[in-house]
């Protein structure tokens, strides 16, 4: 099971990234992969894991100061992406989506 997150931060410089890194503890307690800059592929063990990211980017969201965006998938089941990345993020990708 896996879901996909991503996000966007109005904020520059070390505020974006202090932000950035504090979306990314929301994820860090599981298996995840980066091919585009703040898009991630999860994997997940059940949907309370997914509430749990869900909960914690909204925390951060909401107390960051500055205009931070998120969008979060339903849990997934197998599911098939497309697109153009370099062969070692497919063989990633495949670890958390399968």
């Amino acid at each position: 099971m896996h879901i996909a997150v991503s996000w966007d931060i109005t904020a520059s410089g070390e505020r974006w990234t202090q932000i950035d890194e504090r979306m990314r503890a929301g994820i860090q307690a599981y298996p995840w992969v980066r091919p585009l800059s703040t898009f991630y592929v999860v994997r997940i063990y059940s949907d309370a894991d997914r509430m749990q990211i869900q909960s914690s980017l909204t925390s951060v969201a909401g107390s960051a100061g500055v205009s931070v965006h998120f969008l979060i998938t339903p849990a997934m089941v197998g599911g098939q992406y497309q697109g153009y990345l370099p062969a070692d993020y497919w063989t990633q990708i495949n670890e958390r989506t399968t």
